[in-house]
């Protein structure tokens, strides 16, 4: 459970951005290790649906 920093309320979690240029693309950040091998983290999006703050993130225990 996320809290908005802002309002301090319960934010909405597993949120995804969205490209409306390119529907089918997510986001995703990319971390190279000391080998060189890359390894991939969806973005995501937690929401407060209070006052509207957005905040991206990366779940590492799912990369």
């Amino acid at each position: 459970m996320r809290k908005c920093p802002r309002c301090h309320k319960e934010m909405t979690e597993e949120c995804y951005l969205k490209d409306s240029a390119q529907p089918i693309s997510d986001y995703v950040v990319v971390q190279k290790n000391e080998d060189l091998k890359k390894i991939e983290y969806p973005l995501k999006v937690s929401l407060c649906k209070t006052c509207g703050y957005v905040e991206m993130y990366v779940d590492l225990d799912k990369g």
